[in-house]
């Protein structure tokens, strides 16, 4: 049954249009399941990468197996297009990725701009609730 849940993943991952894929195989041969995880490049491959695994590979596992899966898990998702290093550049040069593993949940020390100082010599309004 690895054998086969890897043979599985290798076929998913083998194709240009998926990112990632995982595939595992449990249960007896009375109740036989199989769980896929297949995470697409982009959303327009989400419809043929499903129908690939439902009418081809899953039957092909089955007959690999010389038995039909009683259930199937298939979860299919699309790969995030976030590049977080942009985010984590700007992070650091504000000045406020200093020591944030120590107190991660410490509130950041904002600085005033020009247009942003309170007028009236500094004094502030306590806008807190008592």
């Amino acid at each position: 049954m690895r054998d086969t849940a890897f043979f599985g993943t290798q076929q998913c991952e083998f194709k240009s249009t998926v990112h990632s894929a995982f595939c595992t195989i449990q249960g007896t041969p009375e109740k036989l399941g199989v769980n896929l995880t297949c995470t697409a490049k982009s959303e327009e491959h989400v419809t043929a990468l499903m129908q690939y695994v439902n009418d081809t590979l899953l039957p092909q596992m089955e007959q690999a197996l010389g038995i039909q899966f009683e259930v199937r898990n298939l979860q299919f998702a699309v790969a995030g297009r976030e590049n977080l290093l942009p985010q984590l550049e700007r992070l650091q040069d504000s000045g406020n990725a200093d020591g944030w593993l120590d107190d991660p949940f410490a509130t950041p020390a904002l600085t005033a701009t020009e247009g942003l100082r309170p007028k009236g010599g500094g004094r502030h309004t306590d806008l807190s609730m008592a």
